[in-house]
């Protein structure tokens, strides 16, 4: 079934990975979202992300949160991530869901707004 989001685009299947910042002695927030066309192009991401790391822990770091979760995303963004070797990083997802690019289908796990999860 083709799913349609409220602009009458076609919405594509991608995967939503959360981010979170580690700093050393200031501890851990938010830090954006990472978007995918397969779990298996997260998990190569994820791998080229720590392959340029520095083999010390740096005091500064990101790292994923939590697990990947299947989302719906438009045409044009599922484009613009299929161009890219395996996903893009994103920092704040609130105008991707205000202009329906991006539709959450299931519960997130990571970092999540705490009105979320309610219910």
């Amino acid at each position: 079934m083709v799913e349609i989001n409220k602009k009458n685009q076609k919405l594509e299947d991608a995967v939503y990975v959360s981010w979170e910042e580690s700093e050393r002695e200031w501890g851990t927030r938010p830090d954006g979202f990472s978007l995918h066309i397969t779990e298996e192009n997260y998990e190569a991401f994820k791998k080229n992300y720590w392959i340029g790391m520095p083999s010390e822990v740096p005091d500064e770091y990101s790292r994923p949160a939590g697990s990947p979760t299947k989302v719906k995303i438009s045409g044009d963004l599922y484009n613009k991530i299929k161009k890219t070797e395996n996903g893009l990083r994103f920092h704040d997802e609130r105008s991707l869901v205000r202009d329906n690019k991006l539709v959450f289908i299931g519960r997130r796990s990571g970092w999540v707004p705490t009105n979320e999860n309610e219910n």
